[in-house]
């Protein structure tokens, strides 16, 4: 899997980040002077800048590696958008992106911890555990931190679990009627191409959810509402044919590197 390679830190890039979504709109003018305005959502595109300073000579190597295999911007990667929710449709758990067991009963429009009515009750009806997750194509070798907001009125757990072929992570919160936001680190070491992220319930479990948020870092930031978009990028590209980086000494090297992603 061709990847922008992940910090040793188990960070995702090194800060400032800079992040552009740039969109067009075609103006149509008419014979009589009128106008027809639309969107072109095909010539949208999003663009990053990384200030990739004090890397070590094997986290700037990786990177030229990557940029050396692509030729430059010839062809594309897979971007994890480091000041992005990874996951897509975070607030519709009952989206095509979603991939819930089938007993898993969802209704939106709950009460949220930031004030709105954007959470979702799910209740297992099942007699074992159902989970509502969401599978990534994402390295199983990175550090990540799944996080979501809970609560419950039943008394019901939530299991925060990670998975790939060979490896999984999972830890169990204990609930109450006030919202909490609770995180879990994964870091599985796996050398594949998917993960899947989720929240578990307990056979006959209720509990409100809201803000899934997938990052590829260690702990877990602000959340990130996404739409059909998550963080995941799959087609991204290198937006210069050049690299230029300045090594401050032997194992600490700075430089700036653009990508884009149509």
């Amino acid at each position: 899997m061709l990847v922008f390679p992940q910090l040793s830190t188990g960070a995702s890039a090194v800060y400032p980040v800079s992040r552009k979504t740039n969109l067009r709109t075609v103006v149509n003018t008419l014979a009589d002077g009128s106008a027809v305005v639309y969107s072109d959502p095909d010539a949208a595109f999003t663009e990053w800048e990384l200030h990739a300073t004090g890397l070590s000579a094997v986290e700037w190597g990786a990177i030229d590696t990557l940029f050396q295999a692509m030729a430059g911007q010839w062809q594309s990667f897979t971007f994890l958008d480091p000041v992005g929710n990874l996951l897509a449709d975070s607030e519709l758990l009952s989206a095509g992106a979603w991939t819930n067991g089938p007993l898993v009963a969802l209704t939106a429009g709950i009460g949220d911890p930031l004030g709105t009515t954007r959470a979702s009750r799910a209740i297992n009806s099942g007699g074992a555990a159902q989970a509502v997750a969401q599978v990534l194509t994402v390295p199983g070798n990175f550090k990540y931190c799944l996080s979501i907001w809970a609560r419950t009125i039943g008394g019901s757990n939530v299991t925060l679990t990670a998975s790939t072929t060979g490896g999984s992570a999972a830890k169990t919160f204990s609930l109450s009627t006030a919202w909490q936001r609770i995180s879990l680190a994964v870091s599985l070491g796996q050398n594949t191409t998917s993960m899947t992220f989720g929240a578990q319930l307990d056979a006959g479990a209720s509990v409100d959810l809201f803000g899934m948020q997938v990052e590829a870092q260690l702990a877990a930031s602000d959340y990130k509402k996404t739409g059909t978009q998550g963080g995941v990028y799959a087609n991204a590209r290198f937006s210069e044919d050049g690299l230029t980086v300045k090594a401050q000494s032997t194992d600490v090297f700075d430089g700036v590197i653009r990508i884009v992603s149509a």
